[in-house]
């Protein structure tokens, strides 16, 4: 496994993992949109890094957006939610920063199945 050093667990993938996410909330609006396709590059029980072609207008202290992102490690597809903090161009794609905010319990099933997932990717 690959770690950042800022933070105590940071899984980085080798491969992006694919995943959907869809925003849930602009600022104090409820709303509900389509999914979008994105992959993870990187992820920790406090945050995740996405990228996708999507071009989101990101700016959380005027108007924080909250997404829904869901993705499947090895067996068991996760649903996570957290708001949009950060956002770099890269290539042709953009990639975000993700605080999420999660229970104890999905913590503990996050790093359950990354642990699963390193285990069958052979990554130490």
């Amino acid at each position: 496994m690959r770690f950042k050093r800022q933070e105590p667990f940071r899984y980085q993938f080798g491969q992006p993992i694919p995943c959907t996410f869809r925003i849930t909330r602009i600022g104090d609006r409820e709303v509900k949109t389509d999914k979008g396709l994105a992959e993870i590059h990187d992820i920790s029980p406090r945050g995740v890094r996405i990228e996708t072609h999507l071009n989101i207008p990101v700016d959380p202290e005027k108007r924080p957006i909250e997404i829904e992102i869901s993705f499947v490690l090895v067996e068991e597809e996760i649903r996570v939610r957290g708001i949009f903090v950060w956002k770099k161009p890269f290539a042709k794609e953009y990639q975000y920063g993700v605080n999420l905010t999660i229970s104890e319990d999905q913590k503990e099933k996050l790093i359950s199945e990354i642990k699963k997932f390193a285990a069958v990717n052979g990554k130490k």
